[in-house]
């Protein structure tokens, strides 16, 4: 992926929440070895929109304002709602 996150070549299955029944792989951040995200493999039509991009865990990653040069946790960002599908 990057020098900074990369992901394993094993397939995962979601056993349970919001990735039930969908094949995945784990990205991971090679500094500290967390699991920061995922790239959904295979899915339902429900998810069908999500395939091959890469969906980052808001808690596992930190933002940087341009503007006011802060960093700050995504989970502690408003991201506005948008569609994928379009």
């Amino acid at each position: 992926v990057t020098r900074d996150v990369t992901w394993e070549d094993s397939l995962l299955v979601g056993l349970e929440g919001a990735l039930l029944g969908c094949a995945y792989y784990l990205l991971f951040c090679r500094s500290c070895g967390s699991a920061v995200g995922f790239i959904l493999y295979s899915s339902g039509s429900e998810l069908a929109y999500l395939r091959d991009l890469f969906c980052f865990f808001k808690d596992s990653i930190m933002c940087y304002f341009l503007k006011n040069q802060m960093i700050i946790e995504a989970s502690k960002v408003n991201f506005p709602a948008v569609t994928l599908k379009k």
